[in-house]
């Protein structure tokens, strides 16, 4: 062995020294961040700080469903135009975009990290209601269509991210807060629905599309002092991490040393760090999405109203109220989910719930649409909050990518199926009481795999799984239980 293969052999060890250090340090720095930001009171400003972008978020979501008698009558001079058909276009292309947009915003989450991808989708869901209100003062439908693409991609791509932020603050409590985000997000569709006609009939039109932008503003500025003291509880994280793992004179702060890698993103080839369970989960929420929304969603009710003559039996505002109504079940639900401790039981639960909804929905519409906003909030809470306890931090950007983007592509299909089957209300429930029972078929797999899989959807360690973790103590075990789950899923079942 000549000189330079004895160097390069040393320059070889030594970078690999470095790069087992370096991970060492990032992993630390990792387990004391969720740690620190889980013992911070700051948390709870956080989470009253962040909150408020959900709302003006739905607010926009469902505005043309608001100013539809407007649109129309605006419309009506241009002969060319199908108006329900492009007015139902709206609505199509949003949930078709969203099938696939979420999985680049997913990879740019992991790759970038919540706070910065969180405002790029801020600006988009602006950039997206802007253009959307200079298509309405223009009559251009193509640039409606365009926006509502735009908005969509924003709205979906933020209540994964909105998770994925939060997450590290309120490990143990996350069903609670998902029960938030769920209620402030009904909020705003509600507020939507009652607030824009006001604004129209005091101003005008346009005004009431550019107060969608005004509260996305103020939800944003409120987000960034969030984004502030996370920022803040991460930098002395870093510096106290350096601390005990360097001397103080080894101590520098560059951008290796972030928690996620930047050169990390999205290949298709890496779906394969997901467990079954994961798989399960989702199309478990893509069932329930399409059986529920399909039918008491304002926006897809209208849509399938107009597109395929399925009348309607209450109105748009009974809707939302009754389905806000049945959302305020989340005070409940959250506290439930959390310290109930069995979301296996529990999502079979809500299944049963939603098929009862759907029949009470046949003989009381306002009954029915309680019902199912109840079973809708059991599932979404449960389903959820699982997903975020078996993926990795570093992944959640692909996982909720996925899950929205599969939930939005069967979703916008819905229409042309309940098309196909039949155009009134018995076609329409025989494909939604399909789809919910297939969800009970899932939902009793997802039972049976937690069971082999000791209770993983509630976040416990079995003890003859992990037996050199029983041996550690129980701060330990809090610092570490998210990604010992997922190292134990992602071995071959």
């Amino acid at each position: 062995m000549n000189a330079s293969h004895t160097e390069f052999i040393e320059s070889y060890v030594d970078q690999s020294n470095n790069f087992s250090k370096i991970k060492q340090i990032d992993k630390t720095v990792q387990n004391n961040g969720i740690h620190t930001k889980q013992q911070s009171m700051l948390r709870y400003l956080v989470l009253f700080l962040s909150i408020w972008i959900i709302i003006p978020s739905f607010y926009c979501f469902d505005q043309p469903v608001a100013i539809y008698k407007t649109l129309k009558q605006l419309f009506q001079e241009d002969s060319t135009i199908n108006f329900d058909l492009y007015f139902a276009s709206l609505y199509i292309i949003y949930a078709f975009g969203n099938a696939f947009l979420p999985l680049l915003t997913g990879g740019m989450r992991d790759c970038r990290g919540d706070r910065i991808v969180m405002t790029y989708i801020v600006a988009i869901m602006i950039l997206g209601q802007l253009t959307f209100t200079i298509g309405v003062y223009f009559k251009s439908f193509l640039l409606m269509i365009l926006g509502r693409l735009l908005l969509g991609w924003g709205i979906e791509s933020l209540l994964p991210l909105w998770s994925s932020f939060l997450a590290p603050f309120f490990k143990n409590s996350i069903s609670i807060v998902l029960s938030i985000l769920q209620l402030f997000s009904q909020i705003g569709l509600v507020l939507s629905i009652y607030l824009t006609p006001i604004i129209q009939k005091e101003y005008n039109l346009i005004i009431s599309l550019i107060s969608g932008i005004v509260f996305i503003l103020i939800g944003y500025i409120l987000l960034c002092l969030g984004f502030l003291i996370d920022k803040k509880l991460e930098n002395e994280n870093y510096l106290s991490s350096y601390r005990q793992l360097q001397p103080s004179s080894d101590i520098i702060l560059t951008e290796d040393t972030k928690i996620i890698n930047k050169f990390y993103f999205f290949k298709f080839k890496d779906i394969k760090i997901f467990p079954q369970m994961f798989w399960l989960l989702l199309a478990f929420n893509s069932a329930f999405y399409c059986s529920i929304v399909t039918l008491v969603n304002v926006s897809m009710y209208i849509m399938a109203s107009v597109l395929f003559d399925i009348n309607n039996q209450i109105e748009e505002l009974d809707i939302a109220l009754f389905w806000m109504l049945g959302c305020l079940s989340l005070f409940i639900i959250g506290p439930l989910v959390q310290y109930f401790t069995y979301r296996r039981y529990l999502i079979i639960v809500s299944v049963i719930i939603i098929i009862i909804g759907h029949i009470q929905y046949l003989t009381s519409p306002h009954i029915g649409l309680t019902i199912l906003a109840i079973g809708y909030c059991l599932s979404f809470v449960c389903t959820w909050s699982a997903i975020i306890y078996i993926i990795k931090l570093k992944s959640f950007g692909k996982a909720f990518g996925l899950t929205v983007g599969f939930q939005n592509l069967i979703f916008v299909f819905m229409p042309f199926i309940l098309d196909i089957v039949n155009r009134n209300i018995m076609g329409t429930f025989k494909v939604l009481i399909s789809f919910s029972l297939f969800a009970l078929i899932l939902a009793i797999q997802i039972l049976v795999e937690d069971i082999r899989c000791f209770n993983i959807l509630d976040n416990k360690l079995a003890p003859m799984q992990f037996p050199k973790i029983n041996n550690a103590s129980n701060e330990e075990n809090n610092n570490n239980d998210i990604d010992l789950f997922a190292e134990y899923l992602e071995k071959p079942q």
